[in-house]
């Protein structure tokens, strides 16, 4: 696995650019500067956060990163940064993502976008892996076929597209994580921090957001519940617990055979525990649309919430074996008032 590191300036809001004489004509050569003093600690790599909710405005750091890539090499242009939500996902959709237009086809453009990785991914002069990348808070990038995740530290093939813009031949895609884009890294600031979680979005009334939960992990919080708020919740889905072909939990009720579900799992001496269930911050019984309290065919489970205190909203799935399960749960909030 290569080196990889990222040196980047600003150009926004009162910044400017500063360039070593014909830095910005000379193709292969072209590095801009900070005007901060970058600190001797340094960051962490930038944690995966995908897009999870729609605010398609491009954010400070967004548009300083921007600004930089066209400052610095001259003829390139920007492609897209924002873009109107879809039912995919995409850091487009929320601000923090940036079409750069260098086309690989292109003579000039090649060596620009390969002088940029290859100042993104130097090694800095202190021996930090992945300085500058750390730096900018840059979370993943895809160029001409190939794709470089902070979550991977190395470059994949991407291959499932068709023609020149779907795969990234003809522009370079930059996704930042949250502290990336809003220009609270140290490249801007001159200051390291933790990474930034996503801000919390407030569900209006009538509107509806839906969230996968894996018994791996629990999703960071992008939505908040506001004090006298009522919400309905609606979940579905089963997900294996254990490995084991037949243990299979839903919201509420599991089973050891596949054809006996019961609301307290095996393992547990009381039903109070919430073991294997989904927990909404600390709610854990779920509404079945039958008798016996577990929904056995179509496993589709419903709760209504008023809610006392402003909070994060927030999911988890109680499994005790967690990394050996697979599968998920799908939650739907709506804000009723």
């Amino acid at each position: 696995m290569f080196s990889r590191r990222l040196a980047v300036a600003a150009v926004i809001a009162g910044l400017a650019v500063t360039m070593t004489p014909g830095a910005a004509d000379a193709i292969g050569s072209a590095v801009p500067h900070t005007h901060v003093d970058l600190p001797s600690d340094i960051e962490v790599l930038a944690p995966y956060q995908p897009q999870t909710f729609c605010d398609p405005v491009a954010k400070p750091g967004t548009l300083a990163l921007a600004h930089l890539l066209t400052a610095t090499y001259s003829g390139t242009s920007i492609v897209s940064l924002t873009r109107p939500c879809g039912s995919d996902t995409s850091e487009h959709y929320d601000g923090r993502a940036i079409d750069w237009g260098v086309d690989h086809r292109n003579d000039k453009m090649r060596a620009q976008g390969k002088a940029f990785l290859d100042w993104l991914f130097a090694s800095d002069a202190a021996g930090d892996d992945d300085a500058m990348v750390r730096r900018l808070g840059v979370m993943y990038v895809i160029w001409n076929h190939r794709i470089w995740g902070s979550y991977s530290q190395h470059w994949e093939p991407y291959d499932n597209c068709s023609g020149p813009t779907a795969c990234h031949v003809d522009h370079m895609h930059i996704s930042l994580d949250w502290s990336g884009a809003m220009k609270k890294t140290s490249f801007w600031t001159g200051k390291v921090s933790a990474p930034m979680p996503p801000p919390l979005q407030t569900l209006k009334v009538g509107q509806t957001a839906t969230t996968e939960v894996s018994p791996h992990y629990a999703p960071t919080p992008a939505y908040r519940l506001v004090k006298g708020g009522r919400y309905q919740f609606t979940v579905t889905g089963t997900y294996n617990y254990d490995g084991q072909r037949h243990h299979r939990a839903d919201a509420e009720c599991s089973t050891t055979d596949g054809k006996h579900w019961t609301a307290r799992a095996a393992a547990e001496d009381t039903g109070k525990i919430g073991l294997l269930d989904l927990w909404v911050n600390d709610m854990h019984s779920w509404k079945a649309p039958t008798k016996s309290g577990c929904s056995t065919v179509r496993h589709v489970y419903t709760k209504t919430l008023t809610v006392d205190k402003r909070t994060p909203l927030a999911y988890a799935i109680h499994d005790t074996a967690g990394w050996m399960s697979d599968g998920h749960l799908k939650v739907t909030v709506h804000r009723l008032h």
